[in-house]
């Protein structure tokens, strides 16, 4: 039993029998652990350490040099390498940041300081003279003039503004145009609107504007004397242009004509239906009583000397006997056969015949005809 419970006997063993452990030899460790270092020891290991380097080059060198000779002996050849000595190391500075330079002020000119009295244009459509910025407007010019000038108007506190313009139909000069010039704080504003007579060239015009701000005017059809010159180039320029495509013109207003002409018939006959039903709304209204000549019926009456109501003689109009007694309108206004009669078929754009009854027995009409001239603006 003793045995067994001594504590000798449990004493762990490896696979070759021996034992792995023991009481004595773990106690033995932790007294070892435990135990304080000496300072002096680790001082003269370090100092050992130095002294064994330095051994180490004292040898080192000698050595390198007898092995060097004996390779120059063998390779007289090598000697110049082994004797050349490398060059000595290029000293390097220090790298120093440098400040970034500071940016220089740029000048603002401002509209209120003396320096607007020297105020230079940036565009040949804008001159300053007598405290004012003065401008002037030609057929010629493209948006990007008209920004030029919006450029030299914000100098001075105001504004240019181009609100429509029109071009010619093949878009080469200015036929209109609608601008403003203002103040942006209590000052005038000032509008023109500028055309060209049948899509002509506008005429040239400017203005001004102070300076100081507050004032400004447009004249419609005058500018300031300095731009005499700017003005009869444009002028030439456009003349020039309008003489080498006089064809180009001829065909796009034909084009125009045309689509105009259309235009009227159209309308024309949207008139004609509605009146045509509204007048045989009535039981009173003869059922052949309206008639319209329009300009073919009109040549054709002319050409083949037919009658209808009216005819031809000499190219002369003519009414025949039982309209004599008709109410006469030309162009809306009253009007007799004999002022009718004295009409050729050249003048003459419609004529519009129609006759109602006066009673229930049909037995009387009152007739009334209607000519337009081509004079007239209606159908």
């Amino acid at each position: 039993m003793k045995t067994l419970t001594n504590p000798d006997h449990f004493t762990f063993i490896n696979h070759f029998g021996g034992p792995h452990f023991n009481k004595s030899l773990l106690k033995s460790r932790i007294e070892m652990m435990n135990k304080s270092k000496s300072k002096w020891l680790g001082i003269g290991k370090y100092f050992l350490f130095v002294a064994m380097l330095w051994v180490c080059a004292a040898f080192t060198k000698p050595y390198r040099a007898e092995i060097a000779a004996k390779i120059v002996e063998e390779v007289p050849e090598l000697k110049e390498v082994f004797e050349r000595q490398n060059p000595p190391l290029t000293q390097l500075n220090d790298f120093v940041l440098e400040a970034p330079p500071k940016p220089e002020k740029e000048t603002v000119v401002s509209v209120n300081s003396s320096s607007k009295d020297t105020l230079v244009s940036q565009t040949k459509y804008v001159i300053y003279k007598d405290n004012k910025l003065h401008w002037v407007v030609t057929p010629t010019m493209s948006f990007e003039d008209f920004l030029a000038i919006h450029e030299e108007f914000e100098k001075v506190g105001a504004t240019f503004y181009v609100k429509k313009t029109d071009y010619d139909p093949i878009s080469h000069y200015l036929s209109g145009i609608h601008l403003k010039t203002s103040f942006l704080k209590d000052g005038e504003d000032c509008y023109t609107n500028v055309s060209g007579a049948k899509q002509e060239p506008i005429t040239a015009f400017g203005g001004w504007v102070a300076v100081q701000g507050g004032k400004a005017e447009i004249y419609k059809s005058a500018f300031d004397g300095q731009f005499s010159s700017v003005v009869a180039e444009a002028k030439e320029k456009v003349d020039k242009w309008r003489a080498s495509h006089s064809a180009e013109y001829r065909i796009a207003e034909l084009k125009a004509e045309s689509r105009k002409v259309e235009l009227e018939l159209r309308n024309y006959e949207s008139q004609w239906r509605g009146s045509t039903n509204k007048f045989y709304s009535s039981p009173l209204k003869t059922p052949n009583g309206i008639a319209k000549f329009s300009p073919d019926a009109l040549q054709y009456l002319c050409q083949m000397g037919a009658r209808n109501r009216i005819y031809f003689e000499e190219r002369q109009l003519r009414i025949e006997n039982l309209y004599k007694s008709s109410e006469f309108f030309i162009n809306n206004q009253p009007s007799t056969f004999q002022e009718a009669e004295k009409l050729i078929i050249d003048e003459i754009r419609y004529v519009v015949s129609y006759a109602l009854y006066t009673d229930s027995t049909r037995k009387s009409a009152h007739r009334t005809m209607i000519i337009f001239t081509k004079d007239s603006n209606k159908p």
